[in-house]
């Protein structure tokens, strides 16, 4: 299995599924018709000696499992190699084959049919494999992203060896975000998500044009518009050029060394390996190759930053606790709206006034809460549509944090009468549930008095003037 390749995917349901369908052709009366399991491609490389499966290694590692379930062995000549995480799912999907038990004759293999269409052609492998669905789950737009700029990286000038060396670790890193925690929405694939619901809304959000992020449109804007290696004249295979940003103000180029240091160019500094620090903004141009995973790289590091890794920051610690008490108990689409606009704001600001910035955005959001019983996925896109300005172009432009708080401050002004006249039961269906949330996070600061949310206004700015001004 090639670099560019996603690991194997198949989930309990695809696996048991399979173990049935073979049990059944196996109590078929006539045993001389073969088991058709559809066409395999296969990119052989002349100078590697090796034969890469580029679609089929679903069906193909599923195949090999059975084959050791019913023989106690590989099948001969197996040489198949998988990352740590797809090794995960063989052990799981070995145990499904244990649990089910599947009646499957020793001559089945014998009669499984495949059509094996055999290229020589790199380019013509990675064309095939951009364009095509696995026939077992659906690619995402994030598997064809990453075949593409590792494609980016194969098809560069420069020493086998070098591009080989990229190939590698680009491959291992955006595996490393695969596994990364979920953020939002729980799931095994960490990229979806941080592309669909965070840097593509970040990227193509502005002014009143919100439009979905579907499939196509992913591609598009991270594949279709991003820069080749030769757009720039400080582009190589393995540096790209950075832009004057909040976290960079000497620099011109970035070059990936091996083993994973960054050295900036013009400052001439070696950068640490944690890619949260890497000189990068999220509207920037990105450039093919080593440019989109140490992109996708950063963002990753900086969202588990923000919510998940290890920390003594005490700010950090009371954005976390604010999250778990108000958000966990606000609708997800609000919660969407949170983290991208804070997404944005550590990106501009890091942690500085961090707290004054969530307890005012929390405050917007609350007030969509109890005006809506039903809060609907349009509601995100509605919300930085719809206002005077929208706010991720207000967060992307601001210089200073204040610049972003004033904005904040004001809208709070006209949305503070949705608190005055609030006649919400504390704790019954969504809406009283999240006002019982507000209540017991500010009650311990203002006091028995803290009853109804018309004082919402005035216990915010009295936090804020207490601990974080």
């Amino acid at each position: 299995m090639d670099s560019y390749q996603r690991g194997f995917v198949w989930d309990r349901a695809k696996m048991t599924q399979l173990a049935e369908d073979l049990t059944d052709y196996c109590e078929l009366p006539d045993q001389s018709l073969p088991y058709y399991m559809g066409a395999v491609l296969v990119h052989a490389d002349a100078d590697k000696k090796l034969r890469f499966i580029i679609d089929g290694q679903q069906r193909i590692t599923a195949l090999s499992i059975l084959y050791r379930y019913k023989h106690g062995e590989l099948p001969p000549g197996q040489a198949l190699s998988y990352s740590a995480q797809s090794a995960r799912r063989i052990r799981q999907a070995a145990k499904v084959l244990q649990e089910c038990k599947p009646q499957v004759s020793v001559s089945l293999f014998d009669r499984l049919l495949l059509t094996v269409i055999v290229v020589n052609s790199a380019d013509l492998a990675f064309t095939f494999f951009d364009t095509q669905n696995n026939r077992g789950v659906r690619l995402h737009a994030t598997d064809l992203l990453k075949a593409y700029h590792l494609r980016a990286i194969d098809q560069a000038e420069g020493h086998e060896q070098q591009r080989h060396g990229l190939e590698q670790y680009c491959a291992e890193r955006w595996e490393d975000i695969q596994r990364h925690p979920a953020v939002l929405s729980p799931g095994q694939d960490f990229a979806p998500n941080l592309f669909n619901r965070f840097l593509w809304r970040a990227r193509r959000w502005r002014g009143s044009q919100v439009p979905a992020g579907r499939h196509d449109s992913i591609l598009e804007e991270f594949q279709t518009n991003t820069w080749p290696l030769d757009h720039d004249a400080r582009s190589s295979l393995d540096t790209l050029p950075v832009y004057a940003c909040r976290h960079n103000r000497m620099a011109t180029a970035l070059t990936l060394k091996a083993g994973g240091d960054r050295e900036l160019q013009g400052s001439r500094l070696l950068l640490s390996q944690n890619p949260a620090n890497l000189p990068m903004a999220l509207r920037q141009p990105i450039h093919q190759g080593i440019g989109f995973f140490l992109y996708a790289d950063k963002y990753a590091a900086l969202l588990q930053a923000l919510m998940n890794e290890p920390t003594a920051e005490t700010g950090l610690l009371a954005f976390r606790s604010l999250y778990a008490q108000l958000l966990r108990s606000n609708q997800e689409y609000l919660r969407e709206i949170f983290l991208l606009a804070t997404l944005l704001y550590i990106d501009q600001f890091e942690y500085e006034q961090l707290m004054p910035f969530a307890l005012r955005l929390e405050f917007l959001l609350g007030a969509i809460r109890l005006e809506k019983q039903q809060v609907r996925q349009e509601t995100a896109a509605n919300f930085f549509r719809d206002g005077d300005l929208n706010l991720l172009d207000v967060i992307a432009q601001s210089h200073h944090p204040r610049q972003v708080l004033e904005y904040l401050q004001q809208q709070q002004r006209k949305c503070a009468e949705l608190y005055r006249d609030e006649q919400v039961a504390i704790g019954k269906r969504v809406q009283g549930r999240y006002k019982q949330a507000v209540l017991n996070y500010f009650r311990p600061d203002a006091g028995a008095g803290c009853e109804r949310l018309g004082d919402k206004p005035s216990w915010v700015e009295s936090l804020i003037k207490r601990d974080w001004s």
